[in-house]
C-alpha cells in the first residue's frame, strides 16, 4: 500500500520515468545507511561510557578502553537489528515503487486509449470511460 507523504516522510530519489524494470530503491545504499546509523549509535555509547568511566578510573586511557568495549558490544547487538529492519523496509519500498510504476503505466495507457477513442469517435468510448472512472474511484478509496 502506498502511504501518504507528509513532512516527516523521507524523500524517495525518483527522477523521471522508470525504464523497464528499473527501480530507484537501492538495497545496498539502505544497508550502508543502516551500518552508518549503528556505528553512530555505538560511537555515542562509547563516548558516554568513556566519560562515565573516567570518574572511576585513574587515566583517560583506561576509560577509553571501557568506551571502546562498550562501543563494540553496542555495535554487535545493534547492527544486525538495523540491517534486518533495513532489508525489510527496502523490500517494502521496492514493492511500493513497483506498484506505483505499474499504476502509472496503466494510467498512461488508459489515457492514451481514451484520447485515441475521442479522436476516432469510436463506439467503445463509454466503456473505456467507465473503466477509467472505476480505476480512479478505486485509487481514491
Amino acid at each position: 500500500m502506498i502511504h501518504p507523504v507528509n513532512a516527516l516522510t523521507p524523500k524517495v530519489l525518483f527522477k523521471g520515468q522508470l525504464n523497464g524494470s528499473e527501480n530507484p530503491v537501492n538495497r545496498r545504499t539502505e544497508s550502508r545507511l543502516a551500518v552508518l546509523n549503528a556505528g553512530g549509535i555505538s560511537a555515542v555509547t562509547g563516548a558516554v561510557t568513556t566519560a562515565i568511566a573516567r570518574s572511576y578510573t585513574s587515566t583517560w586511557k583506561h576509560a577509553a578502553m571501557f568506551g571502546l568495549g562498550a562501543a563494540a558490544v553496542t555495535m554487535m547487538f545493534v547492527c544486525p537489528r538495523f540491517l534486518y529492519k533495513s532489508g525489510i523496509t527496502s523490500f517494502a519500498k521496492e514493492k511500493e515503487m513497483d506498484v506505483f510504476s505499474k499504476e502509472k503505466e496503466v494510467q498512461k495507457k488508459l489515457l492514451t486509449d481514451v484520447n485515441e477513442a475521442i479522436d476516432e469517435h469510436s463506439e467503445d468510448l463509454p466503456d473505456k470511460l467507465e473503466n477509467y472512472s472505476k480505476t480512479v474511484c478505486k485509487k481514491e478509496a
